[in-house]
């Protein structure tokens, strides 16, 4: 633009000059020449000027291309990026400023009011949410959310103080749950040893008023040897999750064959899984899966995961073992599914504490420990350890890392 209407009145003043001086012929002639050599640049110049105005027209660039908006955009992005990127104060400064800048003039006066008449307003509604959602926090009601509209100061405020609010919501909970099972296990606990040591002592009694001689006595001495292995059974659990769950349990890593571990523990309960009736179906895409894992205690979690199928499984029915490796982290799962005799009437999690049973009767001969051992097991072996439940059907799930070569070296 510049250029045409340079060269244009370059070419007139020229023009003039040469005309002005009629008598140099050669003269003349120059200057003529030179006029119209800017000329033709000029009306070049100019016309591909227009022709690229006609072109940001059509696309609707034109504003966006110039100079002007350009300068006003990075000079805007300049202030953002420090508006953005400062202290609360550097933000308040730069809003006087601007306020200042806008008020020096009768129109920016008015425009600056207008804006403090629709900011204003809003700062104080979200500052009055904020001191709300905080004396609801401080009066207990750690459920409340400070309602969040942008991304502004208040709003980070606002933000932070649901984050606060919810995660003590969380703690608290979670400190309730565990008073709850505090007082749980203390009872699960004293019913589960209270009722072999009330039949021993019951049968005891029977032998001293009948005597070793009775008929009796051989009935009497089988079901005594029989509490008194439940009892031990009980006690030892009860020992073994205590050091489970605090970690006391030292832990070799070794490379571990988990089929060889499978197919043991299939062996020694075959007499158990056919008196129940079970078949087992093992799906696997390869005939070795080697893990990261103790030998010990990984046959201990499989131990109680075969038992608790054995006792709660359906009569009669399959049980599925899927085992398949996880490429993209490394691990190797084990899925066991069954379908459980019983109505499975409680949470997944809730299945996994301590003295928990699926039958809240608690009529059957187990501890209740298994699945919480396991759980505690496998996680010392830095592997998952999760149950599942969809109707009668029960899933635990086994997620171990997988053993990798480099280990050997």
């Amino acid at each position: 633009m510049f250029a045409f209407f340079g060269g244009g009145t370059g070419f007139i003043m020229i023009l003039t000059e040469g005309l002005n001086y009629l008598t140099y012929s050669e003269l003349l002639y120059g200057e003529i020449l030179l006029a119209i050599i800017i000329g033709l640049v000029s009306a070049a110049i100019g016309l591909l000027f227009i022709l690229s105005c006609v072109r940001n027209i059509k696309s609707g660039r034109f504003i966006k291309n110039s100079i002007i908006y350009i300068c006003i955009k990075a000079i805007f992005n300049s202030i953002k990026a420090i508006y953005h990127g400062g202290s609360v104060m550097t933000k308040i400064v730069l809003i006087a400023i601007g306020i200042a800048v806008l008020s020096a003039t009768i129109v920016g006066a008015v425009l600056a009011i207008i804006l403090i008449l629709i900011i204003a307003p809003r700062w104080v509604k979200k500052y009055e949410e904020i001191k709300k959602g905080v004396n609801e926090v401080k009066n207990g009601n750690l459920t409340y959310k400070i309602p969040v509209t942008g991304d502004g100061e208040l709003d980070e405020l606002a933000k932070g103080i649901n984050q606060i609010s919810e995660a003590s919501h969380i703690a608290v909970q979670n400190e309730l749950k565990n008073q709850r099972l505090k007082t749980e296990l203390i009872s699960n606990v004293s019913h589960d040893l209270k009722t072999p040591l009330t039949s021993i002592i019951s049968y005891i009694d029977l032998l001293k008023k009948e005597g070793l001689d009775s008929e009796n006595a051989k009935t009497y001495l089988e079901i005594l040897d029989q509490k008194s292995k439940r009892l031990q059974k009980l006690t030892e659990d009860l020992f073994e999750a205590a050091k489970a769950s605090s970690g006391a349990i030292p832990v070799k890593f070794e490379k571990v064959e988990l089929m060889s571990i499978i197919n043991q523990g299939l062996a020694e309960m075959a007499d158990r899984i056919e008196a129940a009736g079970l078949n087992f179906k093992i799906n696997a895409e390869s005939d070795k899966y080697y893990v990261r894992a103790d030998g010990l205690l990984l046959w201990r979690v499989l131990e109680d995961l075969l038992c608790n199928v054995v006792k709660y499984a359906q009569r009669d029915s399959r049980v599925y073992i899927d085992i398949k490796e996880l490429d993209k982290e490394s691990k190797v799962m084990l899925e066991m599914k069954n379908i459980s005799k019983d109505e499975l009437n409680i949470d997944a999690e809730e299945l996994m504490e301590r003295f928990k049973q699926g039958d809240e009767s608690r009529t059957s001969e187990g501890s209740g420990l298994g699945l919480a051992i396991a759980k505690d097991l496998v996680r010392l072996q830095n592997g998952e350890f999760e149950i599942k439940i969809d109707g009668d059907l029960f899933k635990a799930i086994v997620i171990l890392p997988k053993y990798l070569i480099q280990e050997d070296s």
